[in-house]
């Protein structure tokens, strides 16, 4: 690999990377801020104009010229990337990504389309090493993207690459730039890139989606499940870079095929089949990053057709993850995704030009792959020790998220150890959602508390409640509850487990202000479950006050509210001046004692902690 060519690839890498942590920063903090506030239509209205000002590229082009157009706009999306890791608050994140998003839709337009005399794009071997880059980070950095570590490290690290971003654009910044046009089917290629993006977020490089389509990650086990995924990720991905090395057969073939293929057998949910679907597909999604991005190109007065197509593929994608994730996880807004891809590869026209060979094959494999072994072999045990009684939480950790919306892991880690439960009953835990940052709540909360754990996911693969435990889980099975009509009411579950000889039931009820016979449908649906079996518990956020006709239910059946028979009946919510008490522990054939709640921010609701005992 050429000098010229390894700067251009490192400058379009990095660059990708930061556009990626623009994208969930802005997409997560949007949805953080304003989900319950405003509809999920007004939501979704504000992301699609943020996302169409992806078109302003023309203006900035005519302004500023092929090199003063991708300058101007690489300092917005390094700026912006840079300050929105230093200054983490809810609503001055939301604007600092949003500048950092659009500056760098800007760059990836105007970056394509400034050629230097007509050669291959800097995205055919960029985004390939981003995508490659992207997953080890995250497997390296513990599911956690770069941006939410902690400040120091975070704001170190993003700021000596924003300056090796810097350093690669002015090396490679050419007098005799000039702009191109991909032509009409060009056209079409580029415009599935931001789709590929989705494909990519909610399974190519995605191992909790993929993992949890294959069985993995339910428990009981210890962490480590989501790197092993992630591991066999990065075998996919270096296939598709082997696939790039070469050019039989052609590579928009391959591309095509693995990605519907790989789409297929994730979707199908089996153990081993979706596995190695999902390796298939993120071959599939590695290749046809070069592709859509190797487009055959011509001199042209301006990038407009570039631009164009660019902002209506950023459209699409809004369309589609807001189908994804409005829709609790929608299994269409996927293949609709599958489908701009396999357009886009189909019209796509590569031309000649770089390509990955044995030495880039290699760094992928080392990126994609050792990186994960690595993380997976070093994640530490987590034993269980047999005990009669047991110190239960129960928490509602809001996506990994605090009061103020602004990612807070460290500190619910803080909030939970210095409990010391033996036994944490978790609901709202996100395990790879873009819209909440990509992070794994359950594997780090896991690991860093070496417990085992239980997942029982209700919104498609990457979300539901869960369980940590010091003790011997055992008896796991899973309940769901009725799916209402109406889209406001979110899937719900529960998780029924057996542990220090105690039935417990980890439930998360529907959260709707009014909807009493939805949740009295739900307590409905505990109580067959339990079956009278004693001693059992029932612990999580009911989302219902003292007294109400659902919470009557349980003390009618038999069960005792333990914290307020302890003398601990404190609201729990909001976490910062709480009002209301949505969160309990109730038990039938066991007493509590210390029940009380911990005043923490780390979320929006403040955990709630019973010491149990088997009634004599």
């Amino acid at each position: 690999m050429s000098g010229a060519i390894l700067g251009q690839t490192t400058f379009a890498a990095i660059g990708l990377l930061f556009l990626f942590a623009a994208i969930r920063t802005f997409t997560s903090s949007l949805y953080m801020s304003l989900f319950g506030n405003v509809s999920n239509e007004t939501v979704g209205a504000i992301a699609l104009g943020v996302f169409a000002l992806s078109g302003l590229a023309i203006v900035v082009a005519w302004r500023s010229g092929p090199r003063g157009g991708v300058a101007f706009s690489g300092t917005l999306l390094a700026g912006g990337t840079v300050l929105a890791t230093a200054v983490r608050a809810g609503w001055a994140d939301l604007a600092l990504s949003a500048v950092a998003l659009v500056g760098g839709t800007w760059w990836l337009a105007l970056t394509h389309s400034s050629r230097s005399r007509l050669g291959s794009s800097a995205f055919v071997l960029g985004l390939p090493f981003a995508v490659a880059a992207d997953l080890a980070l995250r497997a390296a950095f513990r599911t956690v993207p770069v941006v939410d570590q902690v400040v120091p490290l975070a704001l170190a690290l993003v700021a000596v690459a924003a300056l090796v971003f810097l350093a690669a654009g002015i090396a490679t910044s050419d007098a005799d730039r000039e702009w191109t046009t991909p032509g009409i089917t060009g056209a079409v290629a580029l415009g599935a890139l931001p789709a590929l993006l989705l494909i990519g977020e909610t399974g190519a490089w995605n191992p909790a989606h993929v993992g949890g389509a294959a069985g993995l990650g339910r428990g009981p086990e210890a962490p480590g499940s989501w790197y092993l995924t992630a591991a066999t990720l990065g075998m996919g991905m270096t296939l598709g870079a082997l696939a790039l090395s070469r050019a039989r057969p052609p590579q928009r073939v391959v591309a095509l095929v693995a990605i519907v293929a790989g789409a297929a057998l994730v979707a199908v949910r089996l153990p081993v089949v979706s596995l190695a679907g999902g390796a298939l597909l993120a071959a599939g999604a590695i290749a046809a990053a070069a592709v859509l991005a190797d487009t055959a190109a011509r001199p042209a007065r301006s990038p407009v057709m570039t631009v164009v197509a660019l902002a209506l593929g950023w459209v699409v994608f809004v369309g589609v993850a807001f189908g994804f994730y409005a829709y609790y996880a929608l299994p269409a807004a996927v293949w609709i995704a599958v489908a701009s891809v396999a357009l886009g590869l189909i019209a796509a026209a590569p031309m000649p030009g770089a390509r990955l060979g044995a030495t880039g094959t290699l760094l992928v494999a080392a990126l994609a792959v050792l990186v994960p072994v690595v993380s997976l072999v070093t994640t530490p045990a987590a034993p269980t020790e047999a005990r009669s009684t047991l110190r239960l939480m129960t928490y509602n950790v809001h996506q990994g998220f605090d009061e103020g919306n602004v990612p807070s892991l460290d500190g619910l880690i803080e909030t939970i150890s210095a409990e010391a439960p033996d036994v944490v009953v978790l609901q709202e835990v996100a395990r790879g959602w873009m819209i909440t940052e990509q992070y794994d709540v359950l594997t780090v909360l896991a690991e860093r508390l070496g417990m085992q754990y239980v997942f029982g996911p209700t919104i498609g693969e990457a979300y539901g409640n869960a369980v940590l435990s010091r003790l011997p889980v055992s008896d796991v099975r899973y309940l769901s509850y009725e799916r209402q009509t109406a889209i406001r009411h979110q899937p719900r579950g529960a998780i029924l487990f057996r542990v220090a000889d105690v039935l417990v039931v980890a439930t998360h009820l529907d959260h709707i202000a009014g909807a009493s016979d939805v949740r009295q449908g739900q307590v409905r649906a505990i109580l067959g479950a339990w079956d009278g079996v004693r001693p059992a518990i029932v612990a999580g956020d009911l989302n219902a006050l003292p007294g109400s006709p659902e919470m009557s239910m349980l003390g009618d059946a038999g069960f005792t509210d333990l914290a307020a028979a302890a003398g601990a009946d404190q609201p729990t919510s909001p976490s910062q001046h709480p009002v209301d008490r949505v969160d309990y522990v109730w038990g039938i054939g066991v007493t509590g004692s210390q029940a009380h709640t911990v005043a923490s921010t780390a979320s929006d609701h403040r955990p709630l902690v019973v010491n149990i005992a088997k009634a004599p």
